[in-house]
């Protein structure tokens, strides 16, 4: 009796097991919104507080984009003071202008990057970005480390800070 009934739960485990494996593949993988995910990857909690800093938080939610977040070590490796100095409230529209030169208003995946072409960012200068082999690479010297994606943007985390050129923004 007791082989019977242990033979009779196992199998009903395995069928809801079953059963909830193929639901959950039929269910549609849905992410959270950029800046609902980027406060979870500790490699940009300093890109998070930047991004705040400039109030570019509800720009962020609102459209698809490709972002280019520097991670904390390449905010690291500006000249010493320059990242204190951008947080500053004085600052915020350097800083904004900064930080909109690594988005672009697009979702672009890693295959959009093999002809290496020139994207328009948000702040209207133009970044190169080319991937012949790994790593991609943006301006032809700045590395992507790695990618998070989530519902309306790829970000892809980047080795350095990347400054806007000098000088007026291509028509």
């Amino acid at each position: 009796m007791k082989k019977a009934l242990f033979t009779i739960v196992l199998c009903s485990v395995m069928i809801f097991a079953l059963v909830g494996a193929a639901f959950s593949l039929d269910q549609p993988v849905t992410y959270a919104n950029v800046m609902d995910t980027i406060p979870d990857v500790e490699m940009l909690s300093t890109f998070v507080a930047a991004v705040e800093a400039a109030g570019l938080s509800d720009v962020l939610r609102q459209a698809e984009y490709t972002i280019f977040a520097p991670t904390n070590e390449a905010f690291d490796n500006l000249p010493e003071g320059k990242l204190e100095r951008l947080l500053l409230p004085e600052n915020k529209e350097a800083l904004a202008d900064i930080l909109t030169y690594h988005v672009v208003p697009k979702r672009l995946s890693v295959d959009d990057f093999r002809a290496g072409e020139h994207y328009k960012t948000v702040n209207g200068h133009l970044l190169h970005v080319l991937f012949e082999q790994p790593p991609i690479t943006v301006n032809r010297k700045i590395s992507v480390v790695t990618s998070v994606a989530s519902s309306n943007a790829i970000v892809y985390l980047v080795d350095m800070v990347i400054l806007p050129p000098e000088g007026p923004k291509p028509q």
